[in-house]
């Protein structure tokens, strides 16, 4: 399989994978951009509703999600001149936001989570490529929606993951962070890709 196939049932190769999408920030916007982190060295993975969107779960992006986990100094040294608004960890995140060309894009950097049992960390993984475009990993997004409390996303790609199977090895780094025990055993009850 190549690079830009992805894994079977996950987003469609192509250029136009977000053909469904009714309304969305321009995708020129987020092609410019991970271009650019990328070409400066740094590993970016698209999550949020573009990761949705990609799946076929969702027609409507607010915002271009993308997460990373070098460190601020060297990402803000890729974005040289580039306006942004920096926001930092609450209650709930455990990361760094840098909010880009308006709003339109976000960049996530650690992308973390406070909970009962502790930080859970998420980095960044390319499950796919899709017309370039790196692709997050659906089981990472699966759990950060579910800690965010956004039900109906997280559930979306729960469902995703049973019908197409989790990656293994994506699990199994999940199951290792400080999850809540209900969510630790849905995610560990997902058939894997293998498996399917």
């Amino acid at each position: 399989m190549s690079a830009d196939d992805g894994r079977a049932g996950q987003a469609p190769a192509g250029p136009h994978f977000m053909h469904h999408v009714k309304s969305s920030p321009p995708v020129a916007l987020l092609r410019g951009y991970v271009e650019r982190l990328e070409r400066g060295g740094l590993t970016v993975a698209l999550g949020g509703s573009g990761l949705l969107a990609a799946l076929g779960l969702t027609d409507t992006v607010h915002d271009w999600d993308l997460t990373c986990d070098d460190p601020y100094e060297r990402v803000v040294a890729v974005l040289a001149g580039e306006s942004f608004v920096a926001h930092g960890s609450d209650e709930l995140h455990a990361d760094r936001k840098l909010v880009l060309a308006g709003g339109a894009v976000e960049l996530i950097l650690g992308f973390a989570f406070h909970t009962a049992g502790g930080v859970v960390h998420i980095p960044p993984l390319v499950s796919a490529r899709a017309d370039g475009i790196p692709l997050g990993s659906p089981e990472d997004h699966a759990i950060a929606y579910h800690l965010l409390g956004r039900t109906g996303k997280s559930e979306a790609l729960f469902d995703h993951l049973a019908r197409h199977g989790a990656d293994r090895a994506r699990v199994a780094r999940l199951l290792g962070e400080p999850l809540p025990t209900s969510l630790a055993a849905r995610l560990a009850a997902l058939p894997t890709s293998s498996d399917t």
